[in-house]
Parts: C-alpha cells; sequence; structure tokens
C-alpha cells in the first residue's frame, strides 16, 4: 500500500510521524508533501514536490491532519484532525474534500456518524489519534526530565496557551509566572505555531536555566516531562489527559472540571502548589473525559488506522456514497498552496 502524508502546519508532524512508523513496519511505501508553513521545516524523509510527482506516485491514500487536501490528487483522501478540540464548531464543519474520517473517540464518532448518515458522502471509522501513539512508553517522570536536560528532581510547569487573541492567556498570566520565578520550580514554555513575536519575545526575557521557551513543534517530550501542565481554552489539555497528571487553566470555556481553573494571575500560585501537593485529586474526572475523547492508551491508533485504509481499499468500502462537493473557497485555497 502507498501512502503519502500530506503537512501544512509545523504541528502536523507531530500527528502523522507515528503514522509513517507504523506503515513503515507494516511494509507500507511512504512519502511526505508539506505545503504552506510547514515547507519551512526540515524534514528528513522521502518528499514529494510537485502535483505531476504525486501522480506519478498515485497514492492509495493521502492522510490529513489538516481541514483540506488536494481534490486533484488521486487516492482515499483521509482526515485524521489536528488536535482534540471537538467543542469548537468548525470541527464539524464537512468540507467536501474527504472520503474516510478516523475519529479519536466516541464522542467525536457519534457526531461524524450522524454527519455522515445526513450527507452520505464519506465513511468514519473510530482508530484513536495518531499523535498519542508517542506517549505510549513506561519511562518514568524523572527519565523524561533527563531526556529534556532538565533536573529530575525539580517539579516541571508546562504552559502552552492558545493562540486565540479572545482566549489567550499569555498575555494576563505574564506577571504572574514572572513573580513565581522565585520558586524552586522549572517551566517549559510552549507557544503555539501562530502566536505573536512580541509575546514570545516577552517571555524569552525570563528565560534562565529553570525557565525555557522551546522552538520544537513536537510537544510530546514536554508533556511526558512535565508534572502539571498549564493553559487555557487550548486542546493540549486534551491531549494531557493520557498521561493523567493535575491540569490548571486559566479561563476555560470547555468541561472546566478537568483541573484547577483559575480567573485571576493572583490565583496561580495556589492553584500551582495544589496539584504538586495532591496530583490524584481530579483524576476521576479526568479518565471519565479521556473515556469519551480517545479511550485508547496502547499506543496502536496509527495500526489500526493502517489497517482500516487497507480494509476499505481491498474490500472497494466506498462503492455506494455519493459524489462529493468541496466547498469552492477553500478549492482556490489550496491550489494557492499546492499547484495543480
Amino acid at each position: 500500500m502507498k501512502l503519502l502524508l500530506f503537512a501544512t502546519k509545523p504541528y502536523s508532524f507531530s500527528v502523522l510521524t507515528p503514522i509513517q512508523h507504523a506503515a513503515e513496519k507494516k511494509g507500507c511505501s511512504v512519502y511526505w508533501y508539506t505545503a504552506s508553513t510547514a515547507k519551512n521545516f526540515e524534514f528528513p524523509s522521502e518528499q514529494l514536490s510537485s502535483t505531476q510527482a504525486v501522480i506519478n506516485y498515485d497514492p492509495d491514500a493521502v492522510i490529513v491532519p489538516g481541514n483540506v487536501v488536494p481534490d486533484f490528487w488521486p487516492g482515499l483522501k483521509v482526515q485524521i484532525f489536528h488536535g482534540l478540540g471537538e467543542e469548537k464548531k468548525s470541527h464539524y464543519r464537512v468540507t467536501g474534500f474527504f472520503d474516510l474520517y478516523c475519529t479519536p473517540g466516541p464522542m467525536m464518532t457519534e457526531r461524524f456518524n450522524l454527519l455522515a448518515e445526513k450527507h452520505g458522502s464519506f465513511l468514519v471509522r473510530e482508530t484513536g489519534w495518531p499523535k498519542l501513539d508517542l506517549l505510549h512508553d513506561h519511562r518514568s517522570i524523572p527519565e523524561c526530565k533527563k531526556d529534556i536536560g532538565l533536573d529530575p528532581a525539580k517539579h516541571i510547569v508546562l504552559y502552552a496557551p492558545t493562540f486565540s487573541p479572545k482566549h489567550n492567556s499569555a498575555p494576563h498570566l505574564f506577571k504572574a509566572i514572572n513573580d513565581l520565578m522565585s520558586q524552586d520550580w522549572q517551566w517549559i514554555i510552549k507557544f503555539h505555531d501562530l502566536e505573536k513575536q512580541e509575546t514570545i519575545q516577552q517571555y524569552e526575557q525570563l528565560q534562565t536555566e529553570n525557565f525555557i521557551v522551546v522552538k520544537d513543534p513536537n510537544i510530546i517530550p514536554f508533556m511526558k516531562a512535565s508534572d502539571v501542565l498549564l493553559t487555557d481554552t487550548s486542546s493540549v489539555a486534551y491531549e494531557f489527559l493520557l498521561l493523567d497528571r493535575p491540569i490548571v487553566t486559566w479561563g476555560a470555556v470547555s468541561r472546566p472540571g478537568k483541573g484547577i481553573d483559575i480567573r485571576s494571575g493572583e490565583d496561580l500560585f495556589g492553584a500551582l502548589t495544589r496539584s504538586f501537593l495532591d496530583p490524584i485529586e481530579f483524576s476521576n474526572v479526568r479518565n471519565e473525559l479521556l473515556h469519551e475523547l480517545h479511550p485508547y492508551s496502547d499506543g496502536k491508533s496509527s495500526e489500526r488506522l493502517i489497517d482500516i485504509i487497507d480494509e476499505i481499499l481491498s474490500t472497494d468500502g466506498m462503492r455506494g456514497l455519493k459524489t462529493k462537493y468541496p466547498n469552492w473557497i477553500q478549492k482556490r485555497q489550496i491550489r494557492r498552496i499546492v499547484p495543480l
């Protein structure tokens, strides 16, 4: 089976890489196509660089964590999503580009099954989310701290805010975080790819050996090393659920019960201290939510995805589906970043 992994954002790599590893173990051929802001990143894998090259390769499936894919490319078009934040309205917008939606868990599966019945132009299968395969190992937190060059004996706070101006906590928590620099904690700051440069530079001024602003688009190694996640409305909170560790949110809009939610920077010290002292306080809530969003902890979501694609292709599973009509605005958009 020939697969093409299509990346348009830097964060796409951590979603797609586990699929590459699983596919190669199964003997599949795997190529990448990078476009838009993902094209600026050096990536050592085999790449295609033109539509003609894609046509010559003739992939059996094109796997995509974004919302659009070139409709003029050959192959089964597979949507795997770029996050678990399903409460956003746009998450369930059917664009008309995809043949198969591979969902991470029951909550999303149920909604997409209803959409599949309505549109009749695509299939839905639940596989788990490939990115979270990277969390499946048995290394201890101290070992993971050593892996990224931090002190295994000290607490680590991972701060990962959203970029949305309406919900971004970074401007509001800067003073509170600066005031906590005297604590014997370690901080990892991981900004969204679309964060404003002035905000990033503001936090970079605080950098010490115990306070680092990371540029790596893959957040997984930093999640594995962290004792507590500090965030806001970012969907990284749902990814962190798989680790069953404390979450502190600022101004959470959806599911604030997954951890301690604060509305003022003055409450940050107390929330973090409480989380360090009682890391299992919200464990039951976290696990209930995880069961709805992503009940798979076996590290085999990528394998399930590949097996589902293979099954659909080998059984002519697309037979009987209605013709898709991609959104014309997004068709123009994709032609700007991927020429015909």
